[in-house]
């Protein structure tokens, strides 16, 4: 099915962009989820107050939601924002969250358990929201394949007057696919190297009520081998959707997602090499990428249910009010074996010492609500943007475990051989241990963006959140305790401010201040025992220019960036086990990405990032100075680039190439001796239109067989080869 969904909010000049955000407090509880709707029509249709615009076959999107609510242009945005879109995601054949994110300028995913991607961006763990309701803690999570999203919207930087606490990294939110006006669908199917193999399914249109009621179901089928040894998942995916029009201003939503992700013997990436004095000592361990360190019986599953309902009214005098809320539970359960943490491969006796055996079997729960009401007001002769919002969320993870237990080889002692870590004896576990944390935050927020003068627009706005975090033990744990007050905030302000002005009716400069808080745990001395440390702090100024070409159809961004952490925990000298408040990190770069169509049939998407990490203040005077995020590279570059000829009869078909290249990058590995140094990757793509309605495409990824780390970790795992080369073949049929 056509995917790519170009929204717009009905009448209003794109210079002064379009209702942000805002708060609907007399719509109660009214529930609703989803944004923007999907149109297989290549041509302009209007729906009520919203308009559908075809430009699905393009990698330019014209509007966003991430720096807002409602959907303002990213000429009107004063913050580095990217999109992945639905055609992008098709030509290249991208299936998962990571797939998405990997192509995104500034973006660093790599593996952790092989289900999951840790997903970094400006020093940080990236946070993650859907449809722009915010998901705590989600940075590396297991999420839904991308059957179930539209487009991908990245915005780099602090986000918390819209999240509350999160990371200074930024946001990024997945728009889940909504239910076309006209009837359409597609099936797809592909095969990949490591015996990949998938198939999908996507459908929808008018189901009564002379179309004002619509649905969408879609749903995919994986079964595939990894190039590590042994290793095998299998995943499903069921989504469907539900839209009402109401009336003609009132549109109701609804979605339920389902996906189950089973994990065989995954590999979490090898040792490395651990004996003090020895020449191998701290060096990667010496085999092929597809050496597998696990045991058979290693198994990582997670079933996953969300619900998600929508609410959304348009007034005669273009006000918007919506209503949006969303719950997921999260079902994961770990049994695996591993090398003892700290301990890495001798490389006199190709041993390790031990491995630890656990299993962990934790229920996350997750629930969010988000009100505002948002729309044009006027004033000094002018007219601008008012929103207020509110949004509260709960994130609840629940877990029994067992004790560590040890296995240290047979006979007792004589350590395990590399050969033989797939052999290690599984063990009968009895849960023992249990725990439970809830986190709770909410908060009031507000943005306006008023028009100062021809072409200058500001933009202010706040939030001002509560925060708060409960733990306890629980059973099987035989000693269950009541939950205990962790970290919290209380009425914790978080301000914003941007400007925009036109330099040219196609050409903007921005900058813009933001932050974001994140609350702590450790306590600082008083005479009265202690109390929590003041919240850390992400602090970012940003500067860029923007620019639409090509009759639009190119966008070009450049953008330069400033960010302070400030109020880090370090460990008070004159009152053991009690901080202080002096810890100041620094990250400073800048991002350059470029996207669009400048010429028929040339498709673009070019990003390049440079960033820099730097401790300022630290309790340890050595590390003043030195960076302290060695996970990103200083330099990343990503492009992509599609040619579809125009001459008939050579028209069926396109040809694409992608380059990502970076410089060196540590990890948790040792300058010097375990480091990753530069490398770049290419990758070719390719399809054909059999008829007009049947396509069948190819994507060869590292195409040179390049051997790398796409993860550096420490002594006993997480030191991650890259993918190498891979084939997909993938067959659409659209109906």
């Amino acid at each position: 099915m056509s995917s790519g969904i170009k929204s717009r909010v009905a009448p209003g000049d794109a210079r002064r962009g379009l209702a942000v955000c805002g708060l609907a407090p007399a719509l109660g509880a009214a529930l609703l989820a989803s944004t923007a709707m999907a149109a297989e029509s290549e041509e302009d249709t209007t729906v009520r107050s919203v308009t559908v615009r075809g430009a699905r076959d393009t990698y330019r999107a014209d509007l966003v939601t991430i720096g807002g609510k409602e959907p303002v242009s990213i000429l009107e945005t004063p913050n580095s924002v990217s999109v992945v879109t639905q055609q992008r995601i098709q030509d290249q054949n991208l299936v998962t969250m990571v797939d998405a994110l990997a192509q995104v300028p500034g973006v660093h995913v790599t593996t952790w358990d092989g289900l999951i991607g840790q997903i970094r961006a400006r020093g940080y763990l990236l946070d993650v929201s859907y449809d722009g309701i915010p998901a705590y803690n989600s940075g590396q999570a297991q999420d839904f394949d991308l059957i179930v999203y539209e487009q991908v919207e990245v915005l780099r930087g602090p986000a918390g007057i819209f999240k509350g606490s999160g990371q200074p990294s930024g946001t990024a939110n997945f728009i889940r696919k909504r239910a076309p006006h006209d009837f359409a669908g597609s099936v797809g199917a592909s095969v990949g190297t490591w015996d990949n193999y998938r198939a999908e399914i996507d459908i929808g249109g008018p189901l009564a009520l002379d179309g004002r009621l619509r649905g969408r179901a879609a749903g995919s089928y994986l079964q595939r081998d990894f190039f590590t040894d042994r290793s095998h998942e299998e995943k499903v995916v069921a989504y469907g959707a539900i839209d009402f029009d109401l009336t003609d201003q009132t549109l109701a939503s609804a979605t339920v997602t389902y996906q189950d992700d089973q994990g065989d013997a995954m590999s979490m990436g090898l040792a490395n090499y651990v004996l003090p004095g020895h020449p191998l000592h701290n060096q990667f361990l010496n085999v092929s990428r597809s050496a597998n360190q696990y045991p058979d019986w290693n198994l990582n599953v997670y079933e996953t249910l969300e619900y998600a309902a929508d609410l959304r009214h348009t007034f005669a005098n273009e006000w918007v009010a919506r209503a949006k809320a969303t719950y997921r539970e999260q079902k994961k359960i770990f049994t695996d074996g591993f090398p003892t943490p700290g301990t890495g491969l001798n490389p006199v006796t190709n041993r390790f010492s031990s491995f630890n055996r656990r299993s962990t079997d934790a229920t996350t729960q997750r629930t969010g609500i988000d009100l505002y009401a948002s729309g044009p007001v006027s004033f000094f002769g002018r007219e601008h943007t008012l929103m207020a919002g509110y949004s509260w969320e709960e994130y609840d993870v629940g877990n029994r475990s067992v004790a560590t237990t040890f296995y240290t080889g047979s006979p007792a002692g004589s350590g395990i051989a590399f050969e033989d870590a797939a052999h290690v004896p599984q063990q009968t576990m009895t849960y023992n241990n249990g725990s439970r944390t809830v986190v709770e935050q909410s908060g009031l927020y507000g943005q306006g963006r008023f028009e100062l003068l021809d072409g200058l627009t500001m933009v202010l706005g706040g939030r001002m959140s509560d925060f708060e975090s409960r733990s306890r033990t629980q059973a099987p744990n035989p000693n269950p305790t009541a939950f205990g007050r962790g970290a919290y905030a209380d009425n914790e302000i978080t301000p914003y401010a941007g400007v925009v002005y036109y330099l040219r009716p196609n050409i903007t400069i921005y900058g813009s201040y933001s932050d974001i808080f994140i609350p702590q745990t450790s306590l600082k001395w008083d005479e009265n025992g202690g109390t929590p440390l003041d919240p850390r702090v992400g602090r970012q100024v940003e500067a860029g220019v923007k620019g639409a070409f090509f009759d639009e159809a190119l966008l070009a961004t450049a953008a330069v960036y400033n960010t302070r952490d400030v109020n880090r925990a370090f460990a008070d000298i004159s009152h053991p086990g009690f901080f202080v408040q002096l810890g100041e990190v620094e990250v400073r770069g800048f991002d350059l990405e470029v996207t669009g169509r400048p010429y028929p049939g040339v498709d673009l998407s070019i990003g390049y990032a440079f960033i820099q990490t730097e401790h300022l203040e630290n309790s340890n005077a050595s590390l003043i100075g030195q960076a302290f995020d060695t996970w990103e590279p200083e330099h990343s570059l990503k492009a992509f680039a599609k040619y579809t000829p125009s001459a008939p009869g050579w028209d069926r078909g396109w040809i694409a190439a992608g380059v990502t290249a970076q410089s060196t990058f540590l990890g948790a590995g040792v300058e010097g001796v375990r480091e990753q140094e530069p490398y770049a990757l290419l990758s070719l793509h390719g399809g054909y239109a059999v008829t007009p309605k049947m396509s069948v495409s190819m994507s060869v990824n590292n195409v040179f067989d390049k051997t790398y780390y796409a993860r550096v970790g420490g002594p006993n795992t997480y030191n991650t080869f890259g993918d190498p080369r891979n084939v997909t073949v993938a067959l659409r049929r659209r109906f």
